[in-house]
């Protein structure tokens, strides 16, 4: 499978799903890196660097805050998904503002992923909730230290960038502690009139780093220095009578002690202030083992710089609080307060570290961004939508209840499908039309129109879906029937699943309704399965708090009439259109578009109904 054009390109071939949205290399435009890689991790490499994704993970790249969704209604159909890919590469196109990503409110249906599958079309990543994530945050590279590295650079680079504390990561890059000003401040405290190193040995690659120094002789021989340490500021006698076999011994240019204290076994010998270096003394050394340091510093700031050469893991903390990239915002806060360094540390599902979050980072509002389509009900939207920021609707429903703090754009047509409003603001734009595109947005219309049939299609559906079908270079009759046959499939499935398929949720005059809609090529099938579906909405009014629950039944070859399956408050349906209910089932003597004829019939009965119970 191929991604959309402008929308996807795969970077890693051993992923079950993975796309960028490259919208511009050369601008530098991404989308979202999505990434379920088979069994393990993968490492994706783009323009912008590298980026590790922990298996069935997201990854923003790019700046979030340009980032907009475009999304459909839960429980999504086809007109839901294409109206989402078909206005996200729109708006891309016309756009340069934001980021336009396609998603979704749900799974998929069968039919949806034949359309997908027919034009090539990578499936949109799945939102579950819009509230806000650490992912939304301007994060940028986070600036950290390895565990090996010494104090001393730990302190220099906190200098430079002028932080107060950085996290600690390892060799792969996984995050083992943070460390801050105040844990360097504790160390040299503690380290005043250190004389021994036996317990916290040094790294000798560390300190010569530290030191500004070189090795002299026996390099490789001594990785990790440890015993007591002198400075050769006595008498010849004293300092020998002190030091014993092991023992580091800090020296100036005194000739005849530098041998002596070779021979009295010390491990190691730093000589200061970068003095010259007697071939006696590297002589002895040589054949007795002792590893020779040239220290650039004086005395005084080689034993300093000593206490400064012990590696960051010996003062960090690995008590810092962690979270993902999806982590809310409000957890992020309460763990930041709740955290000594007043910090968080975004790691990926392998502890990897992705970014660095501080107080400062949180101290403006910071919502998702999102234009919905094919819908504009709180109900039916993707969870948390109150919480975001609502850019645009676009839609051919009724108009609900959803409301926004600020002025938005609104394109509402009565037309038989959203891809029909998308498709002709393409057109009224001049913008190119692709064939996979044009294939997509063609599949909305049949789909949402049931082939152009449904009451709710208009000349411009057909004018449109002609234009799309020339474009897609398809044969709008033959592929009609793809489209049908693929949408057509009761096969194995329970009720729950057929029901749930294209369920939506209404609120109309106080009164809750769950509306699915199914097609059968075969009525017998909803007869064996009679008692089945009727249980089923039962459960389902009785778990949502649904007023009425209703299945409709359409035979797509047959236009003369529309079963009805409903449970709950049956009259309203009766009045509405003047047929009797019996044992949860009714026979309309008419095909119906749930949008058109069914909902606007209930709606007015349960408008009179409302007004009459007030008077």
């Amino acid at each position: 499978m191929r991604p959309l054009r402008l929308i996807g390109e795969f970077l890693e071939k051993g992923c079950d799903c993975l796309w960028a949205g490259s919208l511009n290399k050369k601008e530098g435009q991404y989308l979202l890196v999505i990434a379920r890689p088979r069994g393990v991790s993968c490492l994706n490499h783009h323009e912008n660097g590298e980026h590790y994704i922990g298996k069935g993970e997201f990854l923003m790249i790019g700046e979030p805050t340009r980032i907009v969704y475009v999304i459909g209604h839960k429980n999504p159909d086809t007109d839901s998904v294409c109206s989402a890919l078909g206005y996200a590469y729109f708006k891309n196109l016309t756009d340069k503002r934001y980021v336009y990503t396609p998603a979704r409110a749900g799974k998929v249906n069968e039919e949806t992923h034949f359309v997908l599958e027919r034009f090539g079309v990578a499936i949109p990543t799945e939102i579950e909730s819009l509230i806000a994530t650490v992912s939304d945050l301007e994060m940028k590279k986070p600036i950290s230290v390895h565990e090996r590295d010494s104090v001393q650079a730990l302190a220099l680079l906190m200098r430079e960038k002028g932080v107060r504390s950085l996290p600690v990561v390892d060799d792969r890059g996984r995050f083992s502690g943070i460390v801050g000003l105040k844990d360097i401040a504790r160390h040299y405290m503690e380290s005043v009139g250190f004389t021994d190193i036996t317990e916290a040995p040094i790294v000798v690659d560390i300190l010569l780093k530290t030191l500004e120094g070189r090795v002299i002789c026996n390099s490789g021989k001594i990785e990790h220095l440890t015993g007591k340490i002198f400075i050769s500021a006595m008498q010849k006698g004293t300092i020998l009578n002190k030091v014993r076999p092991g023992d580091i011994v800090i020296i100036g240019d005194q000739y005849d002690i530098q041998l002596d204290v070779i021979r009295s076994g010390c491990s190691t010998l730093i000589v200061t202030d970068g003095m010259p270096i007697s071939s006696n003394v590297v002589s002895a050394a040589q054949e007795r083992g002792t590893l020779v340091i040239s220290s650039a510093h004086d005395a005084f700031a080689t034993v300093q710089l000593m206490t400064m050469s012990e590696p960051v893991s010996s003062i960090m903390s690995g008590s810092n609080p962690t979270v993902g990239l999806y982590t809310p915002l409000s957890v992020l806060r309460e763990r930041i307060l709740e955290s000594e360094y007043r910090s968080a540390v975004v790691v990926d599902s392998e502890r990897r570290l992705i970014g660095f979050v501080t107080r400062t980072d949180l101290l403006h509002t910071v919502r998702k961004r999102v234009i919905l389509v094919d819908h504009n009900e709180i109900s039916q939207a993707v969870d948390s939508v109150e919480d975001a920021e609502i850019l645009e609707i676009i839609d051919h429903h009724r108009v609900g209840d959803i409301s926004t703090v600020a002025p938005i754009y609104v394109y509402n047509d009565p037309i038989g499908s959203t891809c029909t409003v998308v498709a002709g603001m393409m057109f009224l734009h001049q913008v190119s039309i692709p064939q996979d595109v044009a294939g997509l947005l063609l599949s909305g219309i049949l789909s949402d129109t049931l082939l152009l049939t449904l009451s709710t299609t208009t000349d411009r559906d057909r004018e449109t879906a002609g234009r799309l079908a020339e474009l897609a270079g398809v044969s709008l009759q033959e592929y009609g029937k793809e489209l049908l046959h693929a949408s057509i499939d009761v096969g194995n499935k329970t009720a729950l699943e057929l029901i749930a398929a294209d369920f939506k949720e209404f609120l109309i005059s106080g009164k809750k309704l769950g509306v699915s809609q199914m097609m059968v090529m075969d009525c017998e099938q909803i007869d064996l399965m009679e008692e089945e579906l009727l249980s089923e909405l039962e459960r389902l009014r009785v778990a949502n708090g649904y007023d009425l629950t209703v299945l409709l039944v359409t035979n797509p070859l047959s236009s003369s009439q529309e079963r009805l399956l409903l449970k709950g408050e049956t009259w309203i349906v009766e009045k509405a259109f003047n047929v009797k209910v019996e044992e949860g089932t009714c026979i309309l003597p008419q095909v119906l578009s749930r949008k058109k004829d069914f909902i606007p019939a209930v709606g007015q009965v349960l408008s009179v109904s409302r007004t009459e119970t007030v008077r």
